[in-house]
């Protein structure tokens, strides 16, 4: 009997990476995403285990994490034949304190890189897909026909959520939200909202700083606190307990990416 062939390993930083190498994909390829479940992106380091995995990997997508450079030296150490291709190519970044208000001269904790979260759009979203099948296709060039009617179908269903989210986020009335974390800066840039940062420069907040977002927010009418699961609660606690309101817990990194983005719209227009 012959030896079934291996699908070559592709290796991405978080989970909504994954759903979109799936979709283009399909099982022509073993996906696994670094970041293990409620770990914080941001403070996340792989461990020598995870970077020895690496010598199996064909193709690494990175996003744009800050722990993704030095584990790409050390994978490429280990696998010179790793090939890495950006999933943000061509994406010009937020930099600091852009989408988002937060007290003057205060720190908000944006990568050097510029911000992140670029999954949390969808018009972001559409580009990660072209740049994902980009590189599939040049891991598997066979199949690129393939690769590139499913990225037109991810697409398309891309763009139908999108569209979802702009009806349904015009008709909130409260378009100011506290957030503990400024991941959702893209998004609120894509559907005209404004986001108070709790965060300090990826550090808990002073109370000097949570009474400011606290007297921002009354004045804005705010209604919503949001934070996630990675983070500690406590700082949006105490900013939604000083407004009276609750505070909502959204996951940034569910896998399924069309999920996440409809349990958003929810999140963000209930009141």
């Amino acid at each position: 009997m012959f030896a079934q062939a291996q699908k070559p390993v592709v290796f991405v930083s978080i989970p909504p990476q994954v759903w979109l190498v799936k979709q283009i994909a399909g099982d022509t390829v073993e996906a696994q995403t670094l970041l293990p479940a409620g770990a914080n992106p941001h403070t996340f380091e792989p461990t020598a285990r995870q970077a020895r995995k690496f010598a199996e990997a064909s193709l690494m997508l990175t996003v744009g994490l800050a722990f993704e450079r030095q584990l790409v030296k050390q994978a490429q150490k280990l696998n010179p034949k790793l090939t890495v291709a950006p999933m943000d190519a061509e994406i010009e970044k937020l930099g600091a304190h852009e989408g988002h208000r937060h007290v003057p001269g205060m720190p908000c904790g944006c990568g050097e890189d510029g911000d992140p979260h670029i999954w949390l759009s969808p018009r972001l979203y559409a580009v990660m897909a072209s740049n994902t099948t980009a590189a599939l296709s040049q891991l598997l060039p066979a199949s690129r026909t393939v690769f590139e009617a499913r990225r037109d179908t991810v697409v398309s269903e891309i763009q139908k959520i999108d569209a979802e989210l702009q009806r349904t986020l015009e008709a909130v009335p409260i378009k100011t939200y506290v957030v503990y974390h400024p991941s959702w800066t893209y998004f609120a840039k894509d559907y005209g909202l404004t986001l108070l940062v709790i965060e300090q420069d990826g550090k808990t907040p002073a109370a000097k700083h949570l009474t400011s977002i606290s007297a921002q927010a009354k004045a804005a009418g705010v209604r919503k606190v949001l934070t996630e699961p990675q983070y500690d609660k406590r700082p949006a606690q105490t900013v939604a307990k000083q407004l009276g309101i609750s505070v909502d817990v959204i996951n940034t990194l569910q896998e399924d990416w069309p999920a996440l983005m409809r349990d958003a719209a929810s999140v963000f227009t209930k009141f």
